[in-house]
């Protein structure tokens, strides 16, 4: 039988807009753009990037990046602070498991001993995260660095669609492992509030649009591992 973790949920990069990112920034944050970063007003952003699940053991992780969407939106707080707030959704597919491919399968006996036979266990993870924060804000003419934290929310939803597997008994007193026929749906759910830091660069394109490029660091429990959050997108400076 072929490790669980290379079947599907092989490791990912944080994808190309997160790598892109940095980039972008660097390069155009060096042209000469005439822009309000110096003045503090309110900016709403469309956002992607790259999620990597955490901070729950019980539900799917185990080193994947995965694409992110959403929107943010920055409220100034005189020229110096701001709160800036993202709500961001992630989706995860794995095979293998009711507990994800990093884990041993609960039915990994009966795979073993029958390796002609398919798994077709699925589960699927989506994630709402709502990030808001305070922020400290060092602007310049053409651009602004952010750094700061705050406390947010989480939430991931797991559904499961899997085989059992029973141990019977044989008239020789023997026993033998038998998958069922039909598939069992199961739903599970866990939230979180987190703590988060977060840092990034804002660079205007001009002097109403702005592009953004940040991390998040979300931390929820302390033996588990963290959340994390590479986030681009373009906003709108009213």
């Amino acid at each position: 039988m072929k490790t669980p973790a290379r079947i599907v949920a092989a490791k990912r990069l944080p994808g190309w807009p997160a790598i892109l990112a940095p980039i972008a920034l660097l390069l155009l944050s060096g042209g000469s753009l005439r822009s309000q970063q110096r003045g503090p007003a309110l900016e709403v952003y469309g956002l992607t990037g790259a999620y990597h699940f955490g901070n729950r053991s019980n539900l799917l992780k185990g080193g994947e990046w995965n694409p992110q969407a959403g929107a943010g939106v920055l409220l100034p707080l005189g020229s110096r602070w701001a709160v800036l707030t993202d709500v961001v959704t992630s989706r995860l597919e794995v095979n293998e498991g009711l507990h994800g491919p990093y884990s041993d399968h609960p039915y990994s006996n009966f795979y073993r001993a029958n390796p002609q036979v398919r798994n077709e266990d699925l589960t699927t993870q989506r994630l709402i995260a709502v990030l808001p924060s305070i922020v400290r804000l060092w602007r310049r003419d053409r651009f602004s660095f952010y750094l700061g934290g705050g406390l947010g929310w989480e939430h991931q939803r797991q559904w499961i669609r899997y085989r059992p597997v029973d141990e019977r008994g044989q008239p020789d007193g023997s026993s033998l492992l038998v998958r069922a026929e039909e598939f069992v749906d199961r739903r599970d759910s866990v939230s979180a509030t987190p703590m988060l830091v977060r840092a990034g660069l804002l660079v205007s394109l001009t002097p109403q649009l702005v592009l953004r490029g940040g991390y998040s660091h979300i931390v929820g429990y302390l033996d588990t591992p963290a959340s994390r959050s590479f986030e681009m997108g373009i906003g709108y400076r009213f």
